[in-house]
């Protein structure tokens, strides 16, 4: 008999269980990261919980300079040109953001790990190595923030599950080492959620104080609404300006939806272009649906900067499984056709997002460059119910033995996800034909977009059905994860509009359709709830069509602000 050969399937610390306590593990996890911020960074004094928002806390707070706080109002674009002809340093740019970044996480809880001082020495060397011979590739100097899903060496890689806390990263991932290897200074992890699964950013070892049993990341602008999830923790900090850019993943709508709850730019890319390798997570090997990293940004140059750094340096010589696409140089038409809709069939919008489609519609048709057509979506309900089975083929019983193991609590976003009646065990004939439903969707979408008597160039959409939900109700994905299931790059871009409980008033006539989440959704509206939160959209192309979405992104933020 031929000798056999076998392949090691074991899962990251998901067999042994912790020695301590998930609530020893936490003390020690809060402790170990509010340890890092230097003690003439602490805010002096304390911000009411009542003050929902806090944005403007670091111009009051007396932490930090006139000069450091210019420099943390540009976008990576400016503070790029800056550090590369010499009108700022590295170490100068680091030091303002580090403080930023430090306030921020008192308000909003943002960071589950920080490394100022290293940060600040590689700002140092990068100075050095720019006075003797020049920049160090295309992000030299530039801070940079990280979610917490990605591996960075020497760093924990936990996923947010308190039984992998211990974890730590032996590499950087491909893509934090291509952001490094072009001359970024990383200087923080940012928060995600309990399971990685939720439009929310909560887990047990983040918490806020020790009074509190649970942890979340808030909103800076309405610290009673979510940031999202689950790339919470980048879009508060940068909606602080504690961060230029930072980078995330998107697997139902965890980079766009953040970004437009925080006014940011958000890009979800047609996925195997970025690489994205899951570090310490469950389902590996999991192909039923993409994950695709990208960026938050401030500016749409931001995220077009991101894009072609990671692409000009090919990424697909060195992973198995990138398409060997670079970044291209596009041109748009001269008369765009624009398909937008307000609703996607199964969830009514909150009248905010309501108002802001219908402010930019007016804007488009008044412009001579944009023609509009409505567009009817394409059996929405269908893709996101497909979506919803796919996400956990294995019941989520990988997920909740992790939980289990350590003994930590399962927050209500993770037993509402895990017990939504499409998710139990499937077998290997259910996931086939699950793939095959998913293929066959995918055909039938396009086959429409292309057959509509005026073919769109781009969708224009929300990015959900309300602006930051508040804490605990972000339920429904559909307006993301749609595209998602499509595997249709999207980009989420901020309106400059907000929530205002004066003009975006409940419309009492609406009778809530006959489905899971529209009536849900409908009676969370409180116009007073969502005071001051960003309003932002969506823009989405066909397969591969990355860089004009993004372009498109850029032109109708400019509209919108015009």
């Amino acid at each position: 008999m031929a000798a056999s050969t076998s392949i090691d399937l074991k899962r990251s610390s998901i067999e042994s269980k912790p020695v301590a306590s998930w609530q020893e593990i936490a003390q020690k996890a809060q402790l170990s990261r509010d340890s890092t911020i230097p003690h003439e960074w602490l805010l002096k004094d304390p911000v009411s919980d009542d003050v929902r928002n806090v944005t403007k806390v670091p111009y009051t707070c007396g932490i930090m300079t006139e000069t450091e706080l210019a420099l943390t109002e540009k976008d990576a674009t400016s503070l790029l040109e800056m550090l590369k002809t010499g009108r700022a340093t590295s170490f100068d740019v680091t030091l303002a953001f580090c403080k930023r970044a430090a306030i921020a996480h008192q308000l909003v809880n943002c960071m589950t790990e920080m490394w100022f001082d290293e940060a600040l020495d590689r700002a140092r060397e990068l100075d050095k190595i720019f006075a003797e011979s020049g920049p160090v590739g295309a992000l030299h100097g530039l801070p940079f923030s990280i979610k917490n899903t990605f591996a960075v060496k020497g760093r924990r890689s936990d996923g947010a599950y308190v039984a992998w806390y211990d974890n730590i990263a032996e590499e950087d991932g491909q893509l934090v080492k291509i952001i490094r290897d072009q001359g970024a200074v990383l200087y923080c992890k940012t928060t995600n959620p309990q399971t990685a699964m939720h439009l929310e950013t909560t887990s047990n070892h983040t918490r806020l104080t020790t009074e509190q049993v649970y942890g979340r990341t808030l909103n800076p602008f309405n610290r009673d609404l979510t940031p999202g999830g689950s790339s919470g923790g980048e879009a508060a900090l940068l909606a602080m300006r504690g961060s230029p850019i930072g980078l995330g993943g998107d697997g139902g709508g965890s980079i766009r939806s953040p970004a437009a709850n925080n006014g940011l730019f958000g890009m979800k890319a047609t996925s195997d272009r970025i690489p994205f390798v899951r570090g310490t997570s469950t389902m590996r090997g999991c192909k039923s649906f993409p994950i695709v990293a990208g960026p938050l940004c401030h500016s749409a140059r931001d995220t077009e900067l991101f894009m072609q750094t990671v692409l000009d340096t090919s990424p697909w010589l060195e992973a198995y499984n990138l398409v060997p696409l670079p970044w291209r140089q596009v041109t748009m038409p001269e008369k765009i056709t624009i398909g937008l809709y307000v609703d996607d069939g199964s969830v009514m919008p909150h009248p905010p997002i309501k108002h802001a489609l219908q402010a930019l519609k007016a804007k488009l048709e008044a412009d001579p460059r944009f023609e509009v057509v409505e567009w009817t979506p394409y059996k929405h309900d269908l893709g996101y119910d497909l979506i919803r089975q796919l996400y956990w083929e294995d019941g989520g019983i990988e997920t909740m033995a992790i939980m289990e193991g350590s003994g930590e609590p399962i927050l209500d976003l993770s037993k509402w996800v895990m017990k939504d009646s499409h998710v139990r065990p499937r077998t290997l004939k259910e996931s086939w034909e699950l793939n095959y439903q998913r293929e066959e969707f995918q055909k039938q979408y396009l086959a429409h977009w292309l057959s509509t008597p005026v073919v769109p160039d781009f969708l224009v959409c929300p990015v959900g059905p309300s602006v930051a939900p508040k804490h605990e109700t972000a339920r429904y994905w559909g307006y993301t994860a749609i595209f998602n299931i499509l595997d249709y790059p999207a980009a989420s871009f901020p309106t400059g509009l907000t929530a205002s409980a004066s003009t975006h008033i409940l419309d009492t006539d609406y009778v809530p359709r006959d489905n899971e989440f529209d009536e849900y959704n409908w009676k969370q509206y409180e116009p007073s709830a969502y005071e001051g939160a960003p309003v932002s959209l969506q823009v989405v192309g066909r397969k591969w069509d990355c860089e004009r979405v993004l372009k498109m992104a850029g032109m109708l933020n400019e509209v919108c602000m015009s």
